[in-house]
This record gives structure tokens, sequence and C-alpha cells, in this order.
């Protein structure tokens, strides 16, 4: 339940160093790409007041706006960026050797990065190891608790990765991205020197979830399974346009400059805490005080990752690993705010090919799956649908 009490932040916050045995190491890594990028037609943004219209206009049903922004041209781009990741492996005296060389990489979406040093210098892990009740919140932990190993990173803009304009990152360049550093960690690299890992899993968390798809697609024996969390194929219930209304978007350098100003205009965030949690969480199963820690260390996006961000394809996929897709009941950008019997339609046949298919709509969350009390629920379906099949 929702709580503010002194006693409540202090076992929040205070418990944040806590955590299971481990051992990680802390990467830049250098990945040049080439990557078919989207050109949009887009004016850059000067004011607010140009995003609100930007808004309004993309959501109409007969929106006056130019087609070069709804329908880009694309142009191949070859690049080199440095990606920032961490990669922790278990600290267990005995690991389980067969969990332990199975990787997990895990991809996180908008609003949300890996890590990003504070005003002192002191790095605050965000989605997947936040800096709260361990026990409760961290993904990271659990799953090395589990015996799996887990590489996780900044996507590209975002936290220690390299900057780029917020008119080019998009979902191209992301998923070439994810690709590039996949193939490395199943050459043994990066992987604190643990050698090649026996077998790898992507997990991603809604756009990381859609970047992830997409390598399955274009990849399709890289990886031995997929887990899809915070998103769906279900085109009938995407509420991406209905996300930005309710997100308030704001261009982020004007919101915070003292926090954003090395951005350009193409970075936006959300209007304020309350925007935060109608987009990411359902009341009754969170604490105001994770609301407030997620808003607080809210990330920008790009405009043109928002812009492609459901371009995914929603086709079927040769792909013969296991494929779990799993978001809270109540995700909002994905499901209209109720996921029962929309994961599985058409996620079942996309994925028919693979060994094992599983889609759970877990009760009592929104859509940051992991800042939720019911976080440990879903990080046991994640690492028992695993365990189950083989991985």
């Amino acid at each position: 339940m929702r709580s503010t009490s002194p006693l409540v932040v202090a076992s929040l916050l205070g418990a944040a160093n806590a955590g299971v045995p481990k051992t990680c190491s802390d990467y830049r890594i250098p990945i040049s790409i080439t990557s078919n990028n989207a050109v949009f037609g887009l004016r850059p943004f000067k004011s607010d007041f140009d995003v609100a219209e930007f808004v309004t206009t993309i959501a109409s049903h007969t929106p006056e706006i130019s087609s070069s922004v709804l329908s880009p041209f694309t142009v191949n781009a070859t690049e080199t960026f440095t990606i920032s990741a961490t990669f922790c492996r278990p600290g267990h005296e005995k690991p389980d050797p067969k969990r332990e060389n199975t990787v997990l990489i895990a991809t996180h979406g908008l609003n949300f990065d890996r890590t990003h040093p504070d005003a002192d210098r002191i790095c605050v892990n965000r989605y997947w190891d936040p800096q709260l009740d361990k026990e409760t919140y961290s993904f990271v932990d659990y799953v090395l608790n589990e015996g799996y190993s887990i590489f996780y990173y900044d996507r590209l803009g975002v936290g220690e990765s390299e900057q780029v304009s917020g008119y080019v990152a998009q979902l191209s360049n992301q998923v070439t991205i994810l690709t590039e550093l996949t193939k490395l960690i199943k050459g043994g690299h990066y992987v604190g020197g643990t050698g090649r890992p026996s077998k790898t899993v992507l997990v991603g968390h809604s756009f990381g979830s859609a970047i992830s798809s997409e390598v399955v697609r274009q990849n399709k024996k890289l990886v031995d399974g997929v887990v899809l969390t915070g998103f769906s194929y279900n085109s009938t219930h995407l509420n991406g346009l209905e996300f930005l209304e309710a997100a308030g978007v704001r261009i982020a350098a004007q919101q915070q400059p003292g926090k954003w100003r090395q951005l350009d205009t193409g970075y936006l965030t959300t209007v304020d805490l309350f925007a935060s949690v109608t987009t990411f969480f359902h009341d009754g199963y969170y604490d105001t005080e994770v609301a407030r820690y997620v808003d607080d260390h809210k990330v920008p996006f790009a405009v043109t990752e928002l812009l492609t961000g459901h371009s995914f394809a929603i086709q079927p996929i040769d792909f013969t690993g296991a494929v779990m897709i799993l978001s809270g009941k109540y995700d909002f950008p994905f499901c209209m705010s109720d996921c029962d019997g929309v994961l599985g339609n058409p996620g079942a046949s996309i994925f028919s090919k693979a060994k094992a298919f599983k889609a759970i709509s877990l009760p009592g969350t929104g859509h940051g799956i992991n800042y939720h009390t019911t976080a440990n629920q879903s990080f046991e379906k994640v690492t028992s649908f695993l365990a189950a099949n083989g991985l």
C-alpha cells in the first residue's frame, strides 16, 4: 500500500546499500554500428509551447502535421559510440555453474537509466538496481541470488553512455547497439573475465523490450531466450499517444536547467511527480517515497525514441528459444490499464516457433513493474520461467 511515514522512508532508502554478495565490473565500451535511421521532418522545439502543440497535433485522429514527421525517410548511418555498462556475477561461495554461465542482458526503457553519478559523484543505480530496499526492488540482486549473471547498460543518449541529439537517438540505432553488445558478450568480452557464457537471455522493459524484440527478430539465433516486460504486441491496446498526453512532456533542459542544460531541445521529460505516477504506477501497490525517488531520478528521453518506440514489427518471428511477455495488469501505455487477455494475443502467434512461450498479466502492478511492491513476484516469475526452460 502507499505510505509516507518516516519509518517507511527510512526502511526504503536507508537499506539501499544492503544486497546479496556479488562481483561487479563497470565498463565503457566503444561500439561501431551502421543503422538504418529515420529522419523526421520535425522542426526543433524552441519552447514548451512547441511541445504542447506537437503533442496535441500528433494525437489527433486527423493530425494536421507534415507527412515527413509521421512518414520519415531513412538513411544508413555509420557511427561509433561509447556505451556505459555493468556486469555482475554471483558472489556466493558455491554459485550454480550452470546458471552463472547464463548471462541476462538487460535494457531499460524511457524515463530510466542504468546508473549515473549524483552531485557527490556517487553512482545512483536506477531501474534494474535502484537505491531502495534491495530485497524488494532490485532485479539485479534477485537474479544474482538465483545464480545468474547480469549485464546491464545505459541506452545511447542517457546515463553515462555517449550523449547524442534528442532528434537522433531512436529504435534503430538502439537495436543495432544491443545487437553488437550481445555479440561481444557471447564472445566473452566485458563479462568480468568469466569467459564465454553458455547461454544468453535478453531482458527488456518498455522501450527496452521494443529494442530486445527487434534484436530477436533480426537475429533469430543470437540468444537463447527473451523476456519482454512492460510490453505488448497487441496494437489495439497500445496507448502511446495517451501516454504522451498524460505525461505532460516538457523540454528537459528548460524544466530543470541545473540538471539538464547540456541536452538539446529534443530531450523531453514528464512534467511532474503526478504525471510519473499516472503513467508508471498503480494505486495501492506502491509507496509514495518510491514514486518520489522515481521522479527525482527520472531521465530525459529523445523525441525520436517516442516517435519510433512503437515501430517494432508485429509479425511472426522464427525464434526457437524461450519467450516470456510480462506486464503489469494495469499497464497504462501498452494495455490501456488492463493487460488481462492482451499479452498472449498476438504474442503467442508471433512466437509460435518458440520452444516455450508464457504471457503474464501481473496483478496489482502498473507500467513501472520494478517499483511496485509486487516487484519480487515478477522477478520470481521470470527466473522460474528461465530455470524451467534450461536457462
